[in-house]
């Protein structure tokens, strides 16, 4: 099982209109494939599926696949809800695609991506066909959040999930308001679930329910009033940073020596307000004049953008 690599999120100052943007690859029209494994992988590194989970040849444990039946464009994704077999265990793994990693270790998948736009997103939208078998149902899962510093936990700020029942052949609208818990707080990660069986259990994979078989389809899957960033699909370097969160000190390593290289800090607004040279593998940068909350960065070799992500000072 080979673990796919993270791609990373870009900085793009846009307009501050509010205006329906569509998420990163949400028309699904984009993905790639894996001969090694059999399976796709949508592109832009929001939404990912449980496809790695394919680990027997029989019964395939591949939930979610490209299609050519759309809503609009050429592609949508089509989720099925599958079971693999580990003797003695048979396992369920849910059709599923949204912002989650799998972790085999655990056996479950961390949810979860930054939440990387300066507006506050207002409603929930999409189209969907679904397929269910022996009464089961379908779902759509919103969830934003912020890291409390003093609690250290998440804190639900928004939380929005549809269920679909019965046989639904084509294309039909969803469209929800986003509920917010907590109307005077920026939320720094969100969570999207596209889903085949609404029992899916994120806490413990083994522990999901739902009929093998139930089919869903995706397409357009959109938030309205986001603004501020856009996602790349493919870094030109690798970057780690540790610690994040971080207090005073973060060390960011990249995959190769960059000529010039700067590591570029910009606010939740999108200005610029620190810069500082990355001429190493390895530099430790002093973060202690930042005030806690998100951040994001831009690694440049001082004419291109070769990744960008996200970060988190909490003191």
């Amino acid at each position: 099982m080979k673990k796919l690599c993270t791609l990373i999120v870009v900085l793009f100052l846009a307009h501050a209109g509010m205006s329906q943007s569509s998420l990163p690859n949400g028309n699904f029209e984009s993905w790639t494939y894996f001969p090694a494994f059999g399976y796709y992988e949508p592109d832009g590194g929001f939404f990912k599926t449980l496809n790695s989970l394919d680990t027997v040849p029989t019964p395939s444990g591949v939930s979610a696949y490209p299609t050519d039946s759309a809503h609009a464009g050429n592609k949508a994704v089509r989720l099925i809800t599958r079971e693999i077999v580990i003797a003695p265990v048979h396992i369920l793994i849910p059709g599923v695609i949204g912002t989650l990693k799998v972790n085999m270790l655990t056996e479950d998948a961390t949810l979860g991506t930054p939440y990387t736009w300066a507006t506050k997103a207002e409603r929930f939208q999409g189209y969907y066909m679904a397929f269910p078998l022996n009464g089961d149902s379908i779902a759509a899962i919103l969830l934003l959040s912020k890291w409390n510093n003093s609690t250290h936990q998440r804190d639900t700020i928004a939380y929005t999930r549809l269920v679909f029942h019965g046989t639904v052949d084509t294309y039909t609208e969803f469209d929800a308001p986003i509920t917010y818990w907590n109307n005077t707080t920026m939320p720094d990660s969100i969570t999207i679930l596209l889903l085949s069986c609404a029992g899916y259990n994120a806490v413990n994979m083994m522990g999901s329910v739902g009929q093998i078989g139930s089919q869903a389809y995706f397409d357009d899957v959109t938030l309205t009033n986001i603004a501020g960033i856009e996602m790349l699909l493919m870094p030109d370097v690798d970057v780690l940073l540790a610690p994040n969160p971080a207090s005073d000190r973060m060390t960011v390593t990249v995959s190769e020596v960059i000529k010039n290289g700067l590591f570029e800090v910009y606010n939740t607004q999108g200005k610029k307000i620190r810069q500082y040279p990355v001429n190493s593998i390895s530099e430790t940068l002093d973060v202690s004049s930042l005030t806690n909350g998100m951040y994001y960065y831009n690694v440049t070799d001082g004419t291109r953008t070769l990744n960008t992500g996200s970060f988190i000072i909490a003191k």
